[in-house]
This record gives structure tokens, sequence and C-alpha cells, in this order.
């Protein structure tokens, strides 16, 4: 092929593939012409949506957290219904979100309902006749639980004085205290009772409708008898009375029993020839509280907790030891110094084991939100006679029961929370170092010859306490401390609520770890903030 030919070729071909570029790009020209408003309208109607969605996700942010805070504020469906709505004018307002939007809040239950539309004015879709897109949100919030009420049951014994054990106890205590108080950003959603116990539980000036001070506690009705001329005493060793009560059962109780005078012991009644006391009758072996020592229904009265013995017509009180006196029952006496009554009451006076022989040292204390208090009740952890004391034996039975008095919303002690608040959470801490123990002469079942009952009957009834808390939903810590607990590891497991709230303790010096766990714990519950 000659170069001239070579060369029209190309020249042909370049002319063909020109005119048919020229061709496509007025048909894509034209393409792109027809197409162009589909395009922008879908890339408008693209960004429309993309912001109404935006929006929405905004809204539904702003519900969850109005609805949080309104679960969080109060147990009152009008006051969560205004901060749901003051929390979002607050926190989310119109320049935030982009829409004016007001919130519909219900409260159903334990459920709150925040719901509502919302319309997005559209910039694009506009073009096409669309104003608006709406947007809708909700949300659904389960109410938390509000507030603790917890109790600490704690063992006050004789025993606690080995190697100063009562003073582990008390930090752990004072601990466990400033724990769940540190851990709250509202202190009235945090109450704490506290229940010292040995022989009996001391609930001091509270049984006559006083504060520990002296002020009117309550509404100042007493629920605890003290027989004419014996009076309250702070003094441990004192012949007057110094805080604790026996239990009693409410039927065969006699609101007008009186005392022998001169004899600060037991209220009597003359019954057919036979002294008894208010539902005790000396003249029997079986006196039993039952029920009533056991759930927390009882409401009283009680009559206090005086360490003594019981004669019959006949005897003298010098005759069981040189420590009962005749003249703690002068009334009483006939010829040679006798008692002249089908029964008589002696009443103890040494200082080693004295009236208040078995009262734990340290008072009870109803559920507070006052730290202080409640440190103060406890003592000095560096000093063994500030506060909890140890003396006494063991009754876990009458710890957990008056632990059990202080949660309940029903007299004596009225702070607490109805049983079924579902806002507030109710718990027990209970701690042992030994075994229940049948005292050789004086308890709250009052005299161990005059009520027929021993340590089964007194491990069965707190194990029935334990069910009875465990029905109403508390939550039940349940400690054993060193060996001497060994034989109540099996019942105190059983009480606990789960298996892994039960713990026993070998090393005393782990005590405070784990009452600062079960503090945590606890503090976790209830809405902090």
């Amino acid at each position: 092929m000659t170069g001239g030919k070579f060369n029209r070729m190309i020249a042909v071909c370049k002319d063909k593939v020109s005119r048919y570029l020229r061709d496509t790009t007025a048909t894509i020209a034209v393409t792109f012409a027809i197409m162009a408003p589909v395009i922008i309208g879908s890339a408008g109607m693209a960004l429309d949506f993309a912001h109404a969605y935006l929006v929405q996700q905004r809204l539904a942010q702003a519900i969850d957290a109005a609805a949080l805070a309104g679960a969080a504020s109060s147990a009152d469906a009008t006051e969560i219904e205004q901060k749901i709505q003051q929390f979002f004018d607050a926190n989310y307002p119109e320049s935030k979100l982009g829409i004016t939007f007001d919130p519909v809040v219900q409260v159903i239950g334990n459920e709150i309902h925040v719901t509502g539309n919302a319309y997005y004015d559209t910039f694009f879709l506009a073009l096409i006749g669309i104003t608006e897109i709406e947007v809708e949100a909700d949300t659904t919030v389960m109410r938390e639980v509000q507030g603790i009420e917890v109790v600490m049951v704690l063992d006050n014994t004789g025993s606690m004085a080995t190697d100063n054990n009562i003073l582990k106890l008390k930090e752990a205590s004072k601990s466990f205290v400033e724990i769940l108080f540190d851990r709250t950003t509202n202190p009235n959603f945090v109450r704490i009772g506290l229940v010292p116990y040995a022989n009996s539980v001391r609930v001091g000036k509270y049984g006559l409708g006083q504060n520990p001070d002296g002020t009117t506690y309550a509404d100042g009705v007493p629920f605890v008898n003290t027989p004419t001329g014996v009076t309250y005493t702070t003094d441990h060793s004192s012949a007057n009375w110094y805080g604790c009560v026996v239990e009693h059962k409410e039927t065969g109780y006699s609101a007008t029993a009186t005392h022998a005078s001169g004899s600060k012991g037991q209220l009597w009644i003359d019954s057919a020839g036979a002294y008894k006391g208010h539902g005790w009758n000396p003249a029997v072996t079986t006196n039993d509280p039952y029920p009533d020592d056991v759930l927390d229904e009882y409401e009283g009265p009680w009559d206090p907790y005086m360490y003594g013995r019981v004669i019959s017509s006949g005897q003298t009180c010098s005759a069981i030891s040189s420590q009962y006196s005749n003249t703690r029952c002068s009334s009483c006496l006939g010829a040679s110094s006798t008692c002249n009554k089908p029964n008589c009451f002696c009443w103890r006076t040494d200082s080693n084991e004295g009236t208040n022989y078995g009262c734990p040292y340290a008072n009870l204390v109803p559920l507070t939100s006052d730290e202080e208090k409640l440190l103060e009740a406890i003592g000095d952890p560096t000093l063994t006679t500030s506060g909890m004391q140890a003396h006494g034996n063991t009754l876990g039975n009458i710890g957990m029961v008056w632990g059990a008095r202080v949660l309940s919303p029903e007299f004596p002690f009225e702070e607490a929370h109805p049983w079924d608040d579902v806002y507030w959470k109710k718990a027990v801490v209970m701690m042992t170092d030994g075994v229940n123990t049948n005292d050789s002469n004086y308890s709250s079942f009052w005299f161990k010859n005059k009520n027929g009952l021993n340590t089964t009957a007194y491990n069965d009834r707190f194990k029935e306490t334990c069910e009875a808390l465990k029905e109403k939903d508390v939550i039940i810590y349940t400690i054993t401390f060193t060996d001497g607990a060994d034989g109540a590891k099996q019942d105190y497991e059983e009480c606990a609520s789960t298996p892994d709230k039960y713990y026993h303790v070998v090393n005393p010096d782990d005590l405070l770890p784990l009452f600062e766990q079960i503090a945590r714990e606890l503090s976790s519950l209830h809405i902090v903030d």
C-alpha cells in the first residue's frame, strides 16, 4: 500500500470517528437534560430523608435520657412527668433538635412510656410538593430501685472479746456505713438500722416513746411497760432498767398487771391464786411467746428485761445464792423472810451479773439516714468500752426478729417503706460468731426453767424468721465468724437469700473487706443520682 492511499484511509477514519463522537455527545446531552430533574430530585430526597433520620435519632436519644431522669426522680407520676418535661426543655431545646417537640408521658405501674410525633420541614422535597416529613420516637423505661433500707444485725456477745474481735466488727461496721453513704449523692436514698444482740436486744428509750436524748420518738407511744419504781438508766451495772426486753405472746397478755411494791422484777397479776406476768406464768414451765417472737407483726407491748429468779411460796431469795438478797422482794416476805405469795421475783444485783446481765451495751438504732448517729452507736473501733461491747450469750433468732421489726413499716418502728414498695429494696446483714445458747438463767425468753425452750427451738425460729423475710423479697446476707460459729454454718447458709450471700470468715482480718464488699453490692441496687 502506498503512502498516499494510507493517508487517505486515515483521514476517512478520523472523519467517521469525529462524526460519531459529535452524534454521541448530543445524545448524552439530551439524556442528561431529560434525567437531570430526576437525579437532582433523588439527591435532594436523600438529603431531606437523611436529615429527618438524624432528627429522629436525636429525638430518640432525648426521650431515652429524659425518661431515665424521670424514673430516678420520684415515685409520684405527676412529679415524673414534670421532671421529664423539665429535663427535655433544659437539655434538648429546639436549637439542638432542630424541631419543636413536646413529649407525651404515661406512667403505668412500674413503667414509664414517653412517646410523640414531630414534623421536619423539607427543603428539596418541597419542590415536588412534599413539604414535611413526620418523625416519631418512643421509649419505655422500667423504674429502678430508688433507695435501700438495710439493717445490720450484729453479734455483741461475750465471745467477741476474744482477740478483740469486737473491734474488728466495729471497724467493719463503720466502713460499711461510710461506703453506703459515700456512694450516693442523695443520703435520703440510704437508710441503715443497727441491731446489736446478745441474750436480748436493747431498745432503750425508744421503748418509752422517746429518742435517746429524751425528745419524743415518732408519735410518743411507748411499747414497753415498766413497773412503778423502775426507771430507765444508761448505767449497765445499775439495778434499774437498761433498755432490753423479754418476748411475749400477744394472747394472754394482761395490760392491767402491776408489780409487787419494792420488787423491781416482772409485772404481775393475781390470777386464780397464781401470780403471772404479762403473758408469763411463774407457776408453769412452758411459757412460750411463739409465734410472736418470729414474725414482725407483733406490736407489743413488751416487759422490761430484768435479770433475776422466781421463787415459790415459803422460799427465800437468799437460798438461790448470796447475790439474790431478800431485800429485793421486800413486800413478798413473810415469816422468816420467806415468800408469802404463790410466787416471788428475786432480782440480782452483783456488778458482774446484775439486773441487766446479757443486755447488750449498744442501743438499737431504727432506720436512719443520719450517718453520724450510726457511727456513734457503733462506737470507736479502737476502744472496747465504746458503743458495741462484748457481753452476754448468743440468741441470733432474737437479733433477727428485731431486725425484721426495724425493717417493718409497722409499729413499733415506722421509718421503713412498705414491704411491697418496688422503689425501695430491703436487706439484712446478719452476723454471728457462735451458735445459739440457752442461757442457764435469763434471756429474752425469761427464765430457762420457765419457758420450756431449748437451742433447737431457737434455731428453728431463726430459720422461720429468715423465710418470712425472704417471702417479702428481703435480701439476706449471713456471716458466720471464726470457728466458734461452725455449728451455725448450715442454718446461716440456708438463711441467706442465695448461697453466694453466705460467708464464713475464719480470719478476723477478713471481716473488714467482706463488709466493704457487701456495702458496694448493696450500693449498686439503688439509683445514686
